[in-house]
């Protein structure tokens, strides 16, 4: 009768530990997916320019459209 009391008060110790351990994980990863939100949305808002010869192209032929 002792040793199945102490058998499943072990078992629940363990259990309770489990729980414990996987919330500090659970923590420690909402933490890291918080930081990796924030450089990735600081990179993403710079504008980008876009430095190419048919983008220079289009604006010249639409002012000559525009004067004729």
């Amino acid at each position: 009768m002792k040793r199945s009391l102490l058998e499943k008060g072990f078992v629940i110790v363990l259990f309770v530990l489990v729980m414990v351990a996987f919330s500090f994980a659970e923590r420690d990863t909402q933490k890291a997916f918080e930081k990796f939100n924030v450089k990735s949305t600081v990179q993403t808002v710079a504008p980008k320019v876009d430095y190419t010869a048919e983008a220079s192209e289009r604006s010249t032929i639409h002012n000559k459209s525009a004067r004729n």
